[in-house]
């Protein structure tokens, strides 16, 4: 193991305020195991950073790599750590490695990139989270909303438009992009918005496009 991921536990384990026997009992992982990745004696497996990072909450990119954020979910989370956090309390959730456009329309890769964890209760209350996957936001039409890169976390059991309308990932063309839609009465016709007001909105009939789900969530990375 890195130096640096070394240090990056250290961090973390101060991060929560644990000991490493509380650690070691949060993540399933041996005590004498944890101390051998903290003195940089030993390299840990991928089963165990998962561990760590299902049982945690933790962004398994920043476990790997030092990039992203540290917590993966809302901010009471990270207080909820000493009470809880076993492995039950969290779900995984696919990152797919293709990007989808806030723009012109990227087709995908649905190839999983890795899986961060939220905690159960507050997923479940947005929906199954077997029908959610978290998408990469490319171009820039949806700023200040949503910028570049931002992770966006799509519910694809919502594949309809709700009467107040909001953010979807759309399909059309077989182009998936991410936009805020509109119902127009009485014609009933959609108005596809981008909120950055440097491009325009255009207007669709119901049947010139598919909704892939709505976007519940997402998160930004403060630096990149």
């Amino acid at each position: 193991m890195s130096k640096a991921a070394s240090e990056r536990l250290k961090i973390l384990i101060e991060r929560l305020n644990l000991s490493i026997t509380e650690f070691s009992k949060k993540t399933n992982i041996p005590y004498r195991t944890i101390q051998s990745y903290l003195l940089n004696e030993r390299t840990p497996s991928f089963e165990n950073l998962q561990k760590i990072a299902t049982h945690l909450c933790i962004n398994l990119n920043w476990l790997l790599t030092g990039e992203g954020e540290m917590f993966i979910g809302r901010p009471e989370v990270v207080e909820s750590y000493n009470k809880q956090g076993t492995g039950e309390d969290f779900i995984l959730v696919p990152v797919m490695s293709g990007e989808i456009s806030a723009g012109g329309g990227l087709i995908p890769d649905e190839t999983i990139e890795l899986r961060l964890a939220f905690r159960r209760d507050w997923i479940k209350r947005h929906g199954d989270p077997r029908n959610m996957s978290l998408i990469r936001v490319k171009g820039d039409s949806m700023e200040p909303t949503f910028y570049s890169g931002d992770l966006v976390l799509v519910d694809h059991s919502k594949n309809y438009l709700d009467p107040q309308g909001g953010v979807y990932a759309i399909s059309i063309d077989n182009h998936i992009m991410i936009k805020r839609l509109q119902i127009l009465y009485p014609e009933r016709k959609i108005k596809v918005i981008s909120d950055n007001p440097k491009y325009e909105s255009f207007i669709v009939n119901p049947d010139e496009l598919i909704i892939n789900g709505k976007v519940i969530w997402f998160a930004r990375e403060i630096e990149r």
